[in-house]
């Protein structure tokens, strides 16, 4: 798009890796076009999804992949993400080129696998020009990109309304791939988008995971660094991103805070990562509890089996001196007060 400005010449290589991988699956798309569109328009998404929602880096995706190996449910995966309009047609090539991706993610060494739970917006980007996901491709335009697909900030009516459409086909996408089994979803965007959601799906269900702000902070500013430097299309520069990083969080956790009473009580329930970590069976069960989800029993096992295999793996550990401390309290003193969180030392 015109409006991200352009590429930095240093990026072209990258640029030109983009758009041929693009022009190569066109045939793909146009046989995923003939052979679902009327299959995927008329599935019907009977089951309310779950939402997964909360600022980035607050333990989305621990809560998501914990969730999924629950049987009852279906997610949108890594695979689905980077095809998201042809992967149904090139799943027998998936094993090949799962092959091209990283091990873990850069920001944390979260273990990548194509078959895993992932959050729906990175196929959003590829099927919508709105997205934040382009932000980390053009870090010039993030306040644009931010503020148009996070807040739907300077949306017309139609933008919206084909936002809406997309969303709901991706989603019926998936469905139909799992034979409508309930989505489980998790999407850090979606915590600002409640009343959009709830247009779609009036029943939706939403759990909420929030996490120490000071620590919310250090991470998400390490996520923008490390995953720009993996996909950035622009040069990208430490204070714009110090900054995007404080205001971002003050306007998204607004957002979500004057929507969140648009949920039924009785379809929401909030979290901390912090007890998730320390007690994670008894937090799922209260979530099963409050949201009326079925069989908690009966998926026990599985979620004692990802926990089993998670057991080994340290979360980042982050040093912090009183200038950050400070630049985060009086910015984010809001969130800190509210949830009577302290300083990591």
């Amino acid at each position: 798009m015109s409006e991200n400005g352009g590429i930095d010449i240093r990026y072209l290589p990258r640029a030109l890796f983009i758009t041929i991988s693009s022009i190569g699956i066109m045939p793909a798309r146009f046989l995923f076009k003939i052979l679902y569109e009327t299959k995927i328009e008329k599935t019907k998404i009977t089951k309310p999804p779950v939402f997964i929602i909360g600022h980035w880096r607050s333990g989305t995706t621990f809560l998501h992949e914990l969730l999924s190996y629950d049987p009852q449910f279906s997610y949108v995966t890594l695979w689905i993400t980077l095809l998201p309009d042809s992967y149904l047609i090139l799943n027998p090539m998936k094993n090949f080129l799962s092959q091209f991706l990283p091990s873990t993610r850069p920001m944390d060494q979260v273990e990548v696998a194509a078959d895993g739970p992932y959050e729906e917006e990175a196929g959003l980007s590829v099927l919508y020009d709105w997205s934040f996901f382009h932000a980390l491709h053009f870090p010039r335009n993030a306040e644009q990109q931010y503020l148009k697909s996070i807040h739907f900030q300077g949306f017309t009516n139609e933008e919206l309304k084909n936002w809406k459409k997309i969303y709901l086909k991706l989603m019926k996408t998936v469905t139909f791939e799992n034979s409508g089994k309930r989505l489980i979803l998790k999407n850090p965007p979606n915590s600002t988008r409640i009343k959009e959601l709830l247009e779609i799906f009036p029943d939706a269900k939403f759990i909420h995971i929030y996490r120490n702000p000071y620590k919310v902070y250090l991470s998400t500013k390490k996520m923008r660094t490390k995953v720009l430097d993996k996909l950035a299309l622009q040069d990208a520069y430490e204070d714009e991103i110090e900054d995007q990083v404080i205001n971002n969080y003050i306007r998204f956790m607004n957002s979500f805070f004057k929507q969140k009473g648009r949920i039924p009580n009785k379809n929401f329930v909030e979290i901390s990562y912090e007890d998730l970590v320390a007690e994670p069976l008894k937090q799922v069960q209260i979530i099963y509890g409050k949201l009326d989800l079925t069989d908690f029993d009966k998926a026990k096992p599985y979620l004692e089996k990802y926990l089993e295999s998670k057991k080994d793996y340290k979360t980042n550990v982050y040093s912090i001196d009183k200038k950050i401390i400070d630049k985060v309290k009086i910015n984010w003193g809001f969130t800190i007060d509210m949830w009577n969180y302290k300083p990591p030392k």
